[in-house]
């Protein structure tokens, strides 16, 4: 009687067994007898940190990566067998000088293509300002041009006005194949600084969206596709006005 309206009442009358098996079933039981100490059981001792990551990298928990403790061992490992592997040859660069742009820019003209990311105060890129450039020919050889970070007193900047223009006929060279993530994006905001990208030969993002994956971010496709952890950029220069 204390349900309304009347037209609910009269459905529950008639459907009086099935309303009480569906809360029978929705209803949490709390009076089974567990004996299981989740402090105990749950505790996280010694385990294989990069086997995790491969499962929850199959199972697409991408999310939950960033939550698994790094474990500080007290006991000396057992050692192991180690082979001793040449390590690829990488080259990650800050171009803080005209004559260090010069030499950026003949690398890039000399590739047949090259990736750019754009780093920005907004994620709206009509209203975005420009933070820092990123540029990369090869695989582990990437260039990043910072043009406004704020506390960056120890390291020099280039004024954006020469970046931009020295950077601007490559970027609308058309023999010369660009490559990028969420491309829109970095197009809109660098046509608000009067630059036209020409030739963007591939977009991860777009391709991503074809194969269908769930996510489209780049942090979880290097993760899920690639078993690669990358540092969330705000780890490395700020957010926001703070870059």
């Amino acid at each position: 009687d204390e349900v309304t309206p009347p037209r609910v009442q009269k459905i529950l009358r008639e459907n009086e067994a099935v309303a009480r098996q569906s809360k029978e079933l929705a209803t949490i039981v709390t009076e089974t007898p567990v004996t299981l100490e989740l402090d105990e059981c749950c505790r996280v001792s010694q385990y294989d940190r990069n086997r995790v990551a491969e499962l929850f990298r199959e199972l697409e928990f991408s999310s939950l990566l960033p939550k698994l403790p790094e474990i500080e061992t007290e006991e000396t490992p057992e050692p192991s067998i180690h082979v001793e592997a040449k390590a690829p040859e990488r080259v990650y660069q800050v171009i803080s000088t005209a004559s260090a742009l010069g030499d950026l820019l003949s690398r890039l003209s000399a590739a047949e293509s090259f990736a750019f990311d754009l780093e920005t105060t907004s994620l709206n890129a009509m209203s975005a300002q420009l933070v820092g450039i990123s540029l990369s020919p090869a695989p582990g050889e990437a260039y990043y041009i910072p043009v406004g970070h704020v506390g960056w007193g120890e390291v020099e900047q280039l004024p954006l006005e020469q970046v931009i223009d020295r950077l601007k006929p490559l970027m609308e060279e058309a023999s010369v194949a660009k490559l990028a993530h969420n491309g829109k994006y970095d197009m809109t905001v660098l046509a608000e600084y009067g630059v036209t990208v020409n030739n963007l030969a591939f977009d991860t993002m777009l391709a991503a969206y074809l194969l269908g994956e769930k996510s489209l971010g780049l942090k979880t496709l290097a993760f899920n596709r690639l078993g690669i952890e990358m540092t969330p950029i705000s780890d490395l220069i700020g957010s926001g006005a703070k870059q």
